[in-house]
């Protein structure tokens, strides 16, 4: 699970993960926060990033779960988004080290 955080008045944007095992137990979680990011969007894209790379250290057969549909768009057409083209690329690279990487829609 990812999640991302941002406002138009704050300084600062966040993002956070769990890990859960098959029983939905959370075995690991993350936050962080940094510079506002330019959008939500952007704050989305940045948690799946950090997720991936910190996630690669203890499994490669990751299924990401996201609140944010538009993440999920980004990531099957990104030519048609090419404002995140430099992150895209990093996401791509991450997703080669999971062999079983997937990203669901949750509510």
């Amino acid at each position: 699970m990812i999640d991302g955080s941002w406002t138009s008045t704050s300084q600062f944007s966040g993002c956070g993960w769990a890990w859960m095992d098959n029983l939905g137990k959370v075995q690991l979680m993350g936050t962080q926060n940094y510079s506002r990011r330019e959008s939500p969007l952007h704050s989305e894209v940045e948690a799946l990033r950090w997720a991936m790379e910190s996630m690669i250290k203890y499994s490669t057969c990751q299924s990401f779960g996201t609140d944010c549909k538009h993440l999920i768009t980004i990531l099957k057409e990104p030519q048609d988004w090419p404002i995140f083209a430099t992150k895209l690329e990093k996401i791509e690279t991450l997703q080669l080290c999971f062999p079983d990487f997937k990203i669901t829609h949750i509510l």
